[in-house]
């Protein structure tokens, strides 16, 4: 569930529209600067590397959010499980401070997952000012 609705939105900023679409892929694959003869070949060959590279990172980047979110939740899971069957008469009461502990656990698990989010949405739709001008 968590990572469906990470590659739906991560999908949707990446394809919004098919002309920025092809301006970022031509972004990432072209080769920049002005080079000719055999360091042309070599530049393309590398850029087209490197635009293989970052394609990939992009598309992993929500699944890295998903785990993180799973084993966070999972890790808490564990830890109230293992509180409530260490003592056995007190089951009940010794997870009760946990509880509180993964709420604010949540609660910065929730910040960090934002923060992320806007970082790699930041990353994705970044241009440096220079290619507006030459383009008009």
């Amino acid at each position: 569930m968590v990572l469906g609705g990470r590659l739906a939105r991560f999908s949707h900023d990446l394809f919004r529209g098919s002309d920025r679409f092809l301006r970022f892929l031509l972004h990432l694959f072209a080769p920049k600067g002005e080079t000719t003869g055999m360091l042309k070949v070599l530049m393309v060959v590398v850029f087209f590397a490197v635009g293989f590279l970052e394609v990939f990172s992009i598309l992993f980047r929500p699944v890295s959010l998903s785990f993180r979110l799973y084993g966070n939740i999972f890790a808490g899971e564990n830890m109230l499980e293992a509180m409530s069957t260490l003592v056995p008469g007190f089951g009940w009461l010794l997870p009760i401070p946990f509880y509180f502990m993964e709420l604010l656990v949540g609660f910065v698990q929730a910040l960090v997952f934002m923060l992320l989010t806007a970082v790699f949405t930041m990353l994705i739709c970044q241009h440096e000012e220079g290619h507006e001008a030459a383009q008009h």
